[in-house]
């Protein structure tokens, strides 16, 4: 004689929470994806808007574009005369008065490095560079022809490139180099 059963055997409790457990496992490794990829398109947007601003200076301030060259990738050093006003704990600060030359060395020094403030304590993001990871940037010049190119090149969470140079993409076997790179040229 057949038993009608009633309720669920452990095989099937424990089935269903592999199961389940699989599944969730698998969306948190999506949305752990996700944020990476949100981090890197924010970064590429920063970037953008970053070399946009500088050759808007660049063109700006054409007479010392031979200025603008790093020769390599710019090191952010000592804060190099304020050509623009700028705010100090609540106060207006004026700017100086500069010539082409400071104005080309503050451009760079405004645009690639991080300034560091705080606010109680706090620090306050206030910079391109302070919202992208580890940016580079290097200008190459060509007096002659009027034009430099701008180069942007920071990290990168979702892709990177291996010894042969080839991209790939959310892979950390082989990864040698994860960063990402923007050039712009500008012609005067």
């Amino acid at each position: 004689m057949l038993r009608k059963q009633s309720g669920i055997t452990m095989i099937e409790v424990m089935v269903t929470l592999a199961i389940t457990t699989t599944g969730l496992l698998g969306i948190s490794a999506l949305q752990l994806q996700s944020n990476r990829a949100a981090q890197d398109s924010g970064n590429r947007s920063q970037a953008v808007w970053m070399l946009e601003d500088l050759a808007s200076r660049i063109n700006s301030n054409s007479t010392a574009l031979v200025n603008y060259n790093t020769n390599g990738v710019y090191a952010c050093g000592n804060v190099p005369t304020r050509c623009a006003d700028y705010d100090e704990k609540g106060s207006k600060k004026d700017a100086a008065i500069c010539t082409a030359t400071e104005v080309a060395a503050f451009d760079l020094w405004d645009v690639a490095c991080t300034k560091g403030n705080t606010i109680n304590g706090e620090i306050v993001r206030q910079s391109y560079a302070d919202f992208i990871s580890n940016p580079r940037l290097s200008i190459t010049v060509n007096a002659a022809n009027k034009q430099a190119t701008l180069s942007l090149t920071w990290d990168v969470r979702t892709s990177g490139k291996d010894a042969g140079g080839n991209t790939l993409y959310f892979s950390n076997e082989g990864t040698t180099d994860r960063t990402a790179t923007i050039t712009r040229q500008v012609q005067l």
